[in-house]
This record gives C-alpha cells, sequence and structure tokens, in this order.
C-alpha cells in the first residue's frame, strides 16, 4: 500500500488522484503536420496517476520514428516524447498510436514534403507486374526529398527490355518523381526484366523487377466495360468487356452464363490489336426476378476455353415492369382521389412506356404511362364522385410481354348502420379518455355528427363531428375520478342508429414518488400510486427526459393494489450534482417528481 501525505484540511483532488489500475485516455502531439526530417513532441495521458510506472507501448506508421514503449511514472498522468520523421518529397498522412491495458489511442501526424540540397533516389517501382510482349509498363522514379535543380538519371535494363528515352530522363525541378514507359519482348512465354536508375555521378542504384509474357491465355479479358442494362424479353443487350493488353493476332474467347435464361454465344472473336469486345447477352421473356432484389443474376464466365475459365463477371438482368398499384381515398369533400402509378426494377435506360387498363369506367386512366429516362416510376392521378355501392376495380400494367394486375375497392360514403368500431376501452379516471371511433367507410359531405351517451355519471362528453373523407375521430371523453374498477356501456349516436360499447373505468393515476437525494451508481427505490383499487394489473410507463437515469421502461400495480414499486439507477456525468425529472404515464395521465442526484463519494 502506498501512503499519499497532504496538508492538514486538504483532500486528493479527483483529477490527480492515485490509482492503480488508470486507463488509457488520449494521445497528442505538438504539432499536428511537420515537414519531414524534423521532429515534434507526442504526449500519452492516462485516466489518473499510478501507484507505481506504467509501461506505454508506442507504434508509428512507415516514416515516423517513435520509441517502442514509454513509461508514465508514479504520480504522474502523463509522458512526453520525441517524435521523428524521414524524408519525403510527397506529403503524406500518418498517426502515432499509444496501447496499455489493451487499450488502443492514436493521434494523426501529416509530413509536407521537404527540400534537400542532394537528395538520394527513394525508390523505383514498375506496374503491372506482368504485361503481354510488346505492351508498355510504367516506372516511377521516387526521389527521397524535393530539390530546386532538375535530377538526371541513368536507367538500365535487362536485355530484351527498352526504357523509353533512356539517356535523357529527368526528375523536374520541385518534383517528388518521374514516369517513364518500359517495354519488353518476350522470345520465350516468360521473361523477368530488371529495370534500375540511379542519379548521375552517384553509384547507388534503386531498383524493380516485373514479368512480360507472350501467352495470349494471360490476355483473357478481365473487367466490365460498360455497365448498361439488360432487359428481359428485349432485343439482345451489348456487354462490353475489356482486356489489359493487345495481342497481334485475332483469338476466340469462350463464354458460359450460368443462368439458362440468361444467353450468350459459346464464343466470340477478339480481333488482333483490340483490346474490348462486345458480348451479345438475351435474357428470356417472363423470366422472374430474385425475390430479395428484384433483378435476374447469373454468372459470365470467360476463358480460352470450354472449362478453363479464367475470369467471371456478375450480370444483372432487368426484369422489366416490376409493379402497378392503384390508390384511392376520399379528400374533404367527399371526392374520392384515385391514384395510380408503375415501377420498373432499375432506372429506366430509355422512355419506357407502359400501357393501362381498368376493369371498370368508374375509373378512367390514361391509356399509357411513360417511365423517364433514369427514372424507376410513372404516375397519374384524378379525382373522381364517390360510387352509389362499393366497386371493386382492377388495373392491368402492360410492358411488352409482361402483365402486372392489382384490385381495389372504391368504397361508397358511411351510412348510418354500417359498421362502427371503438378503440380503446379502458378508460382512466382523472383526465380525458384515449379512444376514437372508427368507421368502415369515410364521411360523406357535411361530415357524419356523432352524439355520445353513457350509464356512467363518471363520464362527460361533448359532441363531436367526423370530417368529410375522415374515416375516424378523437372522442371527447372526460371521466371523473375512479377508486375501484367500474364497468360501464357507451353508447354512439350516428342518425337514427345507436351503437352501445362496454367500457371499464379503472383508477387513475395518482402520483409518483421518489426520494429526494440519489447517489450517482447507487440503485435508488420508486414509487407509483394509483387513486383506488383495480381488479386488473395496471401497466404504468415511465421516462426521463435524460440518459443520466435508468428506470424499467414500465412497472406493473397488480390487481388489488394501490401502488408498485420500482428500482432505478442514476449516473453522473461529472463530479457535479444535478436534478433530474422522472414522469409516469397512465393513458393519457402524466404525473411527475424531480429529485437530487449527488456525485458518489
Amino acid at each position: 500500500m502506498v501512503a499519499v501525505l497532504l496538508p492538514v484540511g486538504t483532500a486528493a483532488s479527483p483529477a490527480v488522484a492515485a490509482c492503480s489500475t488508470p486507463t488509457l485516455s488520449k494521445i497528442t502531439v505538438k504539432r499536428a503536420a511537420v515537414t519531414a526530417g524534423q521532429s515534434t513532441t507526442a504526449t500519452v495521458t492516462l485516466s489518473c496517476a499510478p501507484r507505481t510506472r506504467k509501461r506505454i507501448a508506442v507504434r508509428a506508421t512507415s516514416g515516423i520514428v517513435v520509441p517502442s514503449s514509454v513509461y508514465v511514472r508514479s504520480g504522474h498522468r502523463t509522458r512526453s516524447f520525441t517524435v521523428r520523421t524521414r524524408l519525403t518529397a510527397i506529403t503524406t498522412r500518418g498517426s502515432v498510436s499509444a496501447t496499455y491495458n489493451r487499450r488502443t489511442v492514436s493521434t494523426t501526424l501529416t509530413r509536407r514534403y521537404a527540400y534537400c540540397a542532394s537528395p538520394p533516389l527513394s525508390s523505383l517501382t514498375v506496374s503491372p507486374s506482368t504485361i503481354v510482349s510488346g505492351n508498355p509498363a510504367k516506372a516511377v522514379v521516387r526521389l527521397a526529398c524535393r530539390t530546386t535543380k532538375w535530377t538526371r538519371l541513368v536507367v538500365s535494363t535487362t536485355a530484351g527490355a527498352t526504357a523509353h528515352a533512356s539517356d535523357d530522363i529527368w526528375i523536374p525541378r520541385d518534383r517528388p518523381s518521374v514516369t517513364f514507359p518500359v517495354t519488353a519482348t518476350a522470345r520465350t512465354n516468360r521473361l523477368n526484366v530488371t529495370v534500375k536508375a540511379r542519379k548521375a555521378g552517384s553509384t547507388r542504384w534503386v531498383s524493380d523487377s516485373f514479368v512480360a509474357t507472350a501467352n495470349p491465355e494471360m490476355c483473357m479479358p478481365s473487367s466490365r466495360e460498360t455497365t448498361n442494362v439488360i432487359y428481359a424479353g428485349t432485343k439482345p443487350t451489348t456487354v462490353a468487356l475489356r482486356q489489359p493488353c493487345a495481342l497481334d493476332i485475332s483469338r476466340y474467347v469462350y463464354l458460359r452464363s450460368n443462368n439458362p435464361n440468361i444467353k450468350v454465344p459459346s464464343r466470340v472473336l477478339v480481333s488482333a490489336g483490340r483490346t474490348s469486345v462486345g458480348v451479345p447477352v438475351t435474357v428470356t421473356d417472363g423470366t422472374r426476378a430474385d425475390s430479395q432484389s428484384n433483378l435476374i443474376y447469373s454468372l459470365l464466365s470467360v476463358g480460352s476455353a470450354t472449362g478453363e475459365w479464367a475470369h467471371h463477371f456478375d450480370l444483372e438482368a432487368h426484369p422489366g415492369l416490376e409493379s402497378v398499384e392503384l390508390d384511392t381515398w376520399a379528400d374533404a369533400n367527399g371526392n374520392r382521389t384515385v391514384s395510380a402509378h408503375v415501377d420498373l426494377g432499375f432506372p429506366a435506360v430509355t422512355e419506357t412506356v407502359v400501357r393501362l387498363e381498368t376493369s371498370d369506367p368508374l375509373i378512367t386512366l390514361p391509356s399509357t404511362l411513360t417511365v423517364a429516362k433514369g427514372a424507376t416510376r410513372a404516375e397519374t392521378s384524378q379525382t373522381i364522385a364517390a360510387p352509389s355501392e362499393d366497386t371493386e376495380v382492377r388495373i392491368t400494367a402492360t410492358f411488352g410481354s409482361q402483365q402486372r394486375t392489382m384490385n381495389v375497392l372504391v368504397q361508397r360514403d358511411f351510412r348510418p348502420g354500417d359498421p362502427v368500431s371503438l378503440g380503446e376501452q379502458t378508460f382512466y379516471g382523472g383526465g380525458r379518455a384515449d379512444t376514437m371511433i372508427r368507421l368502415e367507410r369515410p364521411a360523406g359531405p357535411g361530415g357524419v355528427p356523432v352524439t355520445l351517451t353513457s350509464d356512467s355519471p363518471l363520464l362527460t362528453f361533448a359532441p363531436v363531428t367526423i370530417p368529410a373523407g375522415r374515416t375516424s375521430v378523437a372522442l371527447p371523453i372526460v371521466v371523473a375520478e375512479v377508486t375501484t374498477t367500474t364497468p360501464a356501456i357507451l353508447g354512439v349516436t350516428i342518425g337514427a342508429r345507436t351503437y352501445d360499447f362496454p367500457v371499464v373505468l379503472q383508477p387513475g393515476l395518482g402520483a409518483i414518488t421518489l426520494p429526494e437525494q440519489a447517489t450517482s451508481g447507487v440503485p435508488f427505490t420508486g414509487t407509483v400510486r394509483l387513486t383506488g383499487v383495480s381488479t386488473r394489473d395496471t401497466p404504468v410507463d415511465l421516462f426521463s427526459g435524460t440518459s443520466m437515469v435508468q428506470v424499467p421502461d414500465t412497472v406493473v400495480v397488480p390487481a388489488g393494489e394501490t401502488s408498485a414499486t420500482f428500482q432505478g439507477v442514476a449516473r453522473l456525468p461529472g463530479s457535479r450534482e444535478s436534478a433530474v425529472q422522472l414522469t409516469a404515464d397512465l393513458g393519457r395521465l402524466y404525473v411527475s417528481n424531480r429529485m437530487v442526484i449527488t456525485p458518489a463519494p
């Protein structure tokens, strides 16, 4: 045990208090951007001062040099160390990180390119690593730092390869590198080529290698040049494939599709000197799409012979017409708005015309809808008068040989005697009932007046009207204080027809009780109380307006009881006390209470 002596009458500050198991808080650098070759200072910070020194592992990305580890001394929270940077001719962004007790933190450090009087060569790279005979590779020679003078290079290659303008290659002043092509001719199936470069007057070489091959199998189509959409049931769509090189002879490339509904030829001819080839793709009309993505998929395989596949490409075919929808609703005047739209699975490549038909003259739609290029939907709408009786209408959309249909019921206006339903049928005393009246059909012009009655004096009402075009309205019911579960009948009168609904009146929410104070991190107990005894379990919702307090979402007052307790816990984000509010919700009744959270000792 380590004792910390403090002057009489003082206490250890929580910010610098000693601890046994600190955590790693952060790592910072004095300068976030430095010129390459210069140094800066990094600082690691612990959450508290350790009683014994702690070893912190340190790492950095390429070009940044740091010690493998540093020690934070006992009684200290921080440790600074030097960060050195290596020369670079281009601005790069790296990072410095620290790890302790399996937690890692990091910060960014930018190395700005530097200038040198006589910089050495940093590297030479050649890409791609494999080429076909006669095609150029790209060589890049880089400086370790920039210079204000032009730098002349001496370039050497393996026999059979040529660096273009090898006797006159310079790195311009103020530039980090120079790029030049290297061409190789393979007299056999393979030639290993080494490219070397040095500064004029220097003996230090940098080098890289690549392979030149004369084998046509190494020059197969390997990427898709076009991404045009393939439509089912239309004329063949050409998919262009690109190969990485051009051969000096014409040859066949063999093809296969693993979906029998997506058809490709068994082979196509790639002409001499060409780097791309077109593959005609046909999708059988009526092919069903994948249920999750609404596309038709196939794997296109390419090779030098049947069965010897070198590359594979995903083909996605547009199924054409995806869906048609017809919707109708009543407006504020009691009329019916009819909306129809058609959807394609992918954006249309060109303007796409879809034919429309309806089964009943009640709804007259245009004969066609046009999906604009780049869009997936076309739509139309109109207003019609409400029918005298419910009418079912079918809409049919046709695209090529594809058809999509949908049925919709256009409802007449509500009439007294039509089905009516009541929403929530449990009312809590001491407030407004949270319920609605619902009609099976929309209200006609002028709306539907509703009168409420009840056999219970605990309910009071006001008349209400369901507006035209609507099918529901909230009921203005006020419930008096209820001390025990009480059944009642709610009468809903519309015109000459009265609908009786059984309802239950339950004791309402009385209060939520909390301790005056709660300690951060220590559980506390609260209580919700009803205004009486219920014969049913009563769920009460709890919520707070802050993340500092965690309480259950719901607490249930058991049947036959007037209250129930719950436990919660509060956690302060800092060291200052704070007041919070908890609210209980029952139906449309809300009660709240406050308590103070104090820091943990």
